[in-house]
C-alpha cells in the first residue's frame, strides 16, 4: 500500500469515527450498553459462587417459578406499556403509562385470586416439587412487573438511558450479593424464589425514582386545573393502541411460553436437574445477547419511531442494524458452540458440564434470536402485529413438538434440546426475512401525521 493510500485510508477511518461520535443513536446505545455490560459483569462474577452453592436441582425449581412469571408478565399490562414510546404526543404517552399501571393492578389481583385458590393444582401440573404455597409469590412479582415495564418504556421515550443503565447495575449487584450471602446459610430453591421477587420490587422502585422528575403528570399537577383537561382520556389511547392487547400481548405471552416451555417440559419428562442445566445455559447465553440486543432494542425502538414520524423509509435502518448484530454475535456464540462443555465445567464446576452441552445447541437458536431483535422492534410500527401473533402460535407449536420428539422418540434430554434449538434457529431466520421484506413502506397509518409537542 502506498503512502498516499495509507493517508487516504487513515482520513476515511478518522471521518468514520467522527460520524460515529456525532451519532445520537450510537451514543445512546453506548450508554445503555455500558450499563448492561456492568450489570452482566456483576452477574458473571457471582454466577460461579451461586452455582456451587445451590446446585442444578435448586436451579431447576427456580426455572419453573421464573417460567411461570415470565409467561404471565407480558400480559400484566396487556402490552400497553410497550406502546409508550410510540406516540408523538407526551400526553398520549402519559395516558398509556397510567393505563398500564391500572391494568397491571387489575391483572395482579386476578392472578392472586386464581393462585390463591388453585396453587396446589397448578403445582401438580407444572411438576413443581417444592411446597405449592411458594407459587403465591407469583402475583406479587406480577404486581411489580407492571411498573417495571411501563416506567422503563417511559424512560426510554424521554431519552433517560443513563437511568435505565444505573437501575440495571444496582439491581444486578443487589440480587447477586443477596443470592451469594443467603446461599451461605440457606441454599434452597425457596430462598431463590423470595430473592427473585425482591429483585423485581427493587427494580420497580429504582425505575420510579429515575422517572419521577420526567413524568408529564408531575408538571401538569403543578399547573392550573384547565391544563388537566389536556390529558388524553384513557379510553382514547386504549382504543388507538388496541392492537397491543389484541395482538402484541398474546404474541408476547406465546413467545415467552416458547422460550420457557423447555424448562417446564424437561421437568415433566426428566426431572428438575435437566431443567437446571437448561436454566443456567440459557442464562449464560443471554448475557452477550442482553448486552447488545437489549441495548440496541431500547434505543432502536425510540429511534425507529422517530424516523417513522419523519417519513423515512424503515427498511435501510432495520437492515443496517440487523447486519451489524449478525456480525457482532458471531464470535461469542461461536466460542460457546466450540468449547461449551469445557467452559461450563471450568467456570461453574463439574456438575454443570452437561449444561455446556446444552449451550452448544442453544447457541444456534439464541444467535438468530439475537439477530432478529431489530425486526421484532419494527413490527409494531409496521402494523404487522396480527401476522406476528400467528407466527408466535406456530413457534410455540413447533418448539413444543420438537421437545416431545426429543423426549419420546430420541429419549434424550440433549436430543430434545438439539431439536428445539435447530427449529428455533430456522424460525427466527424466517421471521427476520419476512420483516425485512415487509419494511419497505412507512410506519403504521394511525401514527402518521402526528407532531411532537
Amino acid at each position: 500500500m502506498t503512502t498516499r493510500m495509507k493517508r487516504e485510508a487513515s482520513t476515511l477511518l478518522a471521518g468514520w469515527f467522527q460520524r460515529l461520535g456525532r451519532s445520537r443513536f450510537l451514543r445512546n446505545v453506548a450508554v445503555v450498553t455500558s450499563g448492561t455490560a456492568a450489570a452482566q459483569a456483576i452477574t458473571i462474577a457471582f454466577s460461579p459462587i451461586i452455582t456451587r452453592l445451590y446446585g442444578p436441582d435448586a436451579f431447576g425449581n427456580l426455572g419453573v417459578f421464573v417460567a411461570v412469571v415470565a409467561v404471565l408478565s407480558p400480559v400484566v399490562t396487556l402490552a400497553y406499556g410497550r406502546a409508550i414510546v410510540l406516540p408523538a404526543s407526551d400526553r398520549d404517552a402519559e395516558a398509556l403509562l397510567r393505563l398500564s399501571l391500572l391494568v397491571g393492578i387489575g391483572v395482579s389481583i386476578s392472578s392472586a385470586v386464581i393462585f390463591g385458590g388453585l396453587h396446589r393444582q397448578i403445582a401438580r401440573v407444572l411438576g413443581f416439587n417444592v411446597a405449592a404455597q411458594y407459587l403465591l409469590l407469583v402475583p406479587i412479582v406480577l404486581l411489580f412487573s407492571a411498573p417495571e415495564e411501563a416506567l422503563s418504556q417511559w424512560l426510554i421515550r424521554k431519552g433517560q438511558f443513563r437511568s435505565v443503565a444505573r437501575v440495571a447495575v444496582a439491581q444486578s449487584a443487589a440480587v447477586g450479593a443477596a443470592k451469594a450471602g443467603v446461599g451461605l446459610f440457606v441454599a434452597t430453591a425457596p430462598a431463590l424464589f423470595v430473592l427473585n421477587a425482591v429483585g423485581h420490587a427493587l427494580r420497580a422502585v429504582l425505575l420510579w425514582v429515575g422517572a419521577r422528575s420526567t413524568l408529564v403528570g408531575q408538571r401538569i399537577r403543578s399547573t392550573d386545573i384547565a391544563n388537566r383537561a389536556k390529558l388524553s382520556p384513557l379510553g382514547t389511547v386504549a382504543h388507538t393502541y388496541r392492537d397491543f392487547p389484541m395482538y402484541r400481548a398474546p404474541q408476547a405471552l406465546l413467545n415467552a411460553l416458547s422460550q420457557h416451555i423447555p424448562t417446564l417440559m424437561l421437568t415433566a419428562f426428566f426431572g428438575p436437574v435437566p431443567a437446571g442445566f437448561y436454566v443456567l445455559s440459557t442464562h449464560v447465553l443471554t448475557l452477550p445477547s442482553a448486552l447488545i440486543s437489549e441495548s440496541f432494542g431500547m434505543v432502536f425502538r425510540a429511534h425507529i419511531a422517530e424516523a417513522g414520524h419523519r417519513g423515512q423509509r424503515l427498511r435501510p435502518l432495520v437492515l443496517k442494524v440487523t447486519v451489524g448484530l449478525a456480525a457482532i454475535g458471531l464470535l461469542p456464540f461461536g466460542v460457546v458452540i466450540a468449547f461449551g462443555p469445557w467452559l461450563f465445567g471450568a467456570v461453574f464446576g463439574a456438575d454443570w458440564i452437561t449444561a455446556g452441552e446444552y449451550a452448544r445447541w442453544l447457541a444456534l437458536w439464541v444467535y438468530f434470536m439475537f439477530v432478529a431483535v431489530p425486526c421484532v422492534e419494527a413490527i409494531p410500527l409496521l402494523g404487522l402485529q396480527g401476522q406476528f401473533l400467528l407466527f408466535s402460535v406456530l413457534l410455540v407449536a413447533v418448539r413444543a413438538g420438537t421437545l416431545v420428539f426429543g423426549a419420546l422418540v430420541l429419549t434424550s434430554d440433549v436430543g430434545a434440546i438439539a431439536a428445539f434449538s435447530v427449529a428455533g434457529a430456522l424460525l427466527n431466520i424466517g421471521l427476520t426475512t419476512w420483516v425485512l421484506l415487509s419494511s419497505g413502506g412507512r410506519l403504521r397509518e394511525d401514527l402518521r401525521g402526528e407532531s411532537k409537542e
